[in-house]
């Protein structure tokens, strides 16, 4: 199998990024039978180095090295830490179970067939994994052996087991369903077990497809690349890994590269960005750089290497937005013209109105004497409907990975408010936000003076985790800055903060900004923007299990789109009430 430089970079970074580390060397990456880097597992990877000790994963890994079931002990050592792996992940990565089930189906539809395991072991292998999918989308495991049934059960580590534990667990699973024998065990190993000419064939093959493939496998649920194959480095990939490492993420200088690369040329110089750090970079924030950008590269930003690539993934995502815009138009503009007649109603009945003289209107006694002294005609009073300039609107959008799978409908939602509050004469600013080695990125779509780029709202794209408490900071202070008398800022979000650069503690010590932390400080952002005058309101674009989560971070001021017939009076009652207040 040939697989390009990009896709091992791509499968890296993937595993850096579960790993909430980018010093790490992968000694593992996990490619699909087509030889792209697997997202589900390149991130369960990552997410083993952050949870657990790799370097005594890595030495109990090595002593499956030419047994006789080595493919079936590495396969099954996988399905045991995906497992355990997945459910310290699956509360603070919310992406997590929506790409274990993309997964899951995909492996049931293509696993069966895919290849042919020679060996007994590796039949078995392959029904566990199919009863292990199975589960995750919540049906019977589907295995008619009883053996096979314990064995999966066995193997399904529990995320509660440290290092040690886990690896006990398995190595005892092995032992009671195969010949594997840990070093030092005094267990017996089957006499019938031990067929000298089936270890020699079985060498001799192993050889022969290290020879045609280098250090790739074949593993039960995809490619296996072994960076270090049992103690022997294969320098190029080494070197390879290493240095796109230093390149993105160990020199200040390179990273900036990388991520202006990825998400566009930067809107204020270094200067500018180094002020707003030190203003808005502070308490929970510490640590944190920042990167504006509105999205604009050019044709050598794309060939800029893996971020370069990245990019591009981004602009096809922007034609994606609008194709499955177009695929509805007519629901969609129905929908922006009954939210906009909404608020147009809303503003005329709740805005406030101006009462000025005029010639013409309620005769105001006290200003007769005018008429007869001054020659005055302007002796009525005239009520004017409150002017729509008193109004400012900042639409924010979560583009964390977490929102993959709506990025679409979101970046249709965004637009369909903003081009309705244009409609009306409101202005509105667009942008986004997410977070990457150590980097916030705001992306805007379009100010408050560009009614004609609401079209702009369909270059979001998703990527990264999200720490919404600095972003909800850095839309506050920009919102202060204007001169509207009522502001108001829409977050259109998911309800689950999670970044990957720690929040500082009074003791010195750090915890993870997400579940807890990351809700608690965003609710306090939200609160602090209030303070200030700001209204604050979200669209929820998330699941059941995160309302406890939305409803703690923005109050009764969120509004949830179940269908996209309700979205004009579902946010259009949620704006009615804030204009009604303001």
């Amino acid at each position: 199998m040939e697989i390009s430089e990009f896709e091992k970079k791509r499968a890296a970074n993937l595993i850096w990024n579960g790993a909430e580390n980018y010093s790490i060397e992968p000694g593992f990456r996990v490619f699909d039978r087509e030889g792209h880097a697997d997202l589900y597992w390149n991130s369960i990877v990552g997410a083993v180095h952050k949870h657990y000790d790799w370097e005594k994963l890595e030495r109990f890994y090595n002593t499956f090295h030419e047994k006789i079931d080595q493919t079936a002990y590495e396969s099954l050592f996988w399905i045991a830490m995906e497992n355990c792996t997945f459910e310290k992940e699956k509360d603070v990565r919310p992406v997590f179970p929506y790409l274990r089930r993309e997964y899951a189906k995909r492996q049931l539809k293509s696993l069966e067939g895919s290849f042919a395991l020679e060996d007994s072991a590796g039949q078995r292998v392959l029904a566990v994994m199919h009863g292990h999918f199975r589960r995750v989308l919540g049906e019977n495991e589907g295995l008619p052996d009883v053996v096979d049934v314990k064995l999966l059960n066995d193997i399904e580590v529990s995320g509660d087991l440290d290092t040690d534990q886990v690896i006990d667990r398995i190595a005892d699973t092995l032992e009671t369903y195969f010949t594997y024998r840990r070093p030092g065990s005094t267990k017996p190993v089957p006499k019938s077990s031990v067929n000298p000419f089936s270890l020699f064939f079985l060498r001799r093959k192993q050889r022969r497809e290290a020879g045609s493939m280098g250090p790739i496998r074949r593993l039960a649920f995809g490619y296996g690349e072994h960076l270090s194959e049992y103690g022997s480095e294969v320098l190029d990939q080494s070197r390879l890994s290493v240095a796109f490492a230093k390149y993105s993420a160990q020199t200040d200088e390179g990273l900036k590269e990388y991520i202006t690369n990825y998400f566009g040329k930067p809107l204020y110089d270094q200067k500018t960005v180094r002020r707003l750090e030190k203003e808005y970079c502070t308490g929970n924030h510490t640590d944190v750089h920042l990167h504006f950008t509105d999205g604009a590269y050019d044709d050598e930003m794309l060939k800029s290497g893996f971020a370069g690539k990245m990019r591009k993934q981004a602009v096809e995502q922007a034609k994606e937005n609008e194709e499955a815009f177009q695929e509805n138009v007519a629901k969609y503009r129905m929908e922006i013209l009954r939210l906009t007649n909404r608020i147009r109603n809303s503003m005329l009945m709740h805005m406030d109105n101006q009462v000025v003289k005029s010639n013409s209107g309620r005769l105001d006694a006290s200003l007769i004497w005018r008429g007869l002294e001054l020659d005055d005609d302007r002796i009525f009073r005239k009520v004017l409907p409150g002017d729509s300039g008193n109004l400012s609107v900042d639409i924010l959008l979560d583009a964390s990975t977490s929102q993959v799978h709506r990025q679409p409908v979101v970046a249709a939602q965004g637009y369909m408010i903003a081009e309705s509050l244009t409609r009306c004469g409101i202005p509105v600013r667009v942008y986004s936000f997410c977070s990457m080695n150590g980097y916030t990125v705001v992306n805007l779509f379009r100010d408050y003076h560009e009614v004609k780029k609401n079209r702009n709202i369909f270059r979001y794209f998703t990527t990264g985790a999200n720490r919404d408490g600095l972003a909800i900071r850095l839309a506050a202070g920009m919102i202060e800055k204007n001169d509207a008398d009522h502001r108001l800022l829409i977050v259109l979000s998911d309800g689950k903060p999670n970044d990957a650069i720690k929040v500082r503690t009074s003791s010195g010590s750090y915890k993870d900004y997400a579940g807890t932390t990351g809700v608690e400080d965003t609710a306090a952002e939200v609160h602090r923007a209030r303070m200030q005058g700001i209204t604050v309101l979200c669209v929820f674009t998330g699941d059941e299990k995160s309302l406890p989560a939305v409803q703690r971070i923005y109050g009764r001021h969120f509004a949830r789109i179940r269908k996209l017939d309700l979205f004009a009076d579902t946010v259009g009652n949620m704006l009615q009430t804030c204009l009604r207040n303001l």
